[in-house]
């Protein structure tokens, strides 16, 4: 057993806890600040993005609420166009039916003034035969014994208390 000797042992742990220690500080020196440099480096990214994605995610709530809000009016503003609409369509029918109304009763009271005056007129006509045929007849009946005026005063009293009589009916 000569590689391994007790009186060494202490020196041999002491050397062994010194390399790790050198090993330790060379690799810290070496490796462990460009790692740490690159850890944080990648966390400050990671925290970065996650920062960047709440500020799009709170921007994309914002946008969508307000979206929500703008639908909301519109819904409300189509109900009021949609509302005046109707009332608009109403009162247009409320005026035709009024214009068609009046025009109806402008034709009626024209064809109320036709029918007046066709009566009169008729009525005029029917007198003027009248009054020819007493004419004739008392032409034939008197043979020329009265004058025709007398004839005529006959046939406008007659006619007189005729349309008397129709008046009061």
């Amino acid at each position: 057993m000569e590689g391994l000797q007790l009186s060494n042992i202490p020196v041999d742990i002491l050397l062994n806890i010194l390399n790790i220690v050198l090993l330790f500080l060379i690799v810290r020196k070496l490796a462990y600040k460009p790692i740490r440099q690159f850890m944080d480096a990648r966390t400050a990214r990671v925290n970065a993005a996650a920062d960047e994605a709440k500020q799009k995610a709170d921007a994309a709530d914002e946008a969508r609420a307000q979206y929500e809000e703008k639908l909301q009016g519109g819904e409300a503003e189509c109900a009021a166009l949609r509302e005046d609409a109707h009332r608009q369509a109403q009162s247009d029918a409320e005026k035709i039916v009024a214009q068609a109304r009046a025009e109806a009763e402008e034709i009626l009271a024209e064809a109320r003034a036709e029918a007046k005056r066709e009566h009169d007129e008729t009525l005029g006509s029917m007198r003027r035969e009248v009054v020819d045929l007493a004419f004739g007849i008392s032409e034939k009946l008197l043979a020329h014994s009265v004058r025709d005026t007398d004839t005529e005063r006959m046939a406008d009293k007659l006619f007189d208390n005729m349309t008397d009589g129709e008046d009061a009916s």
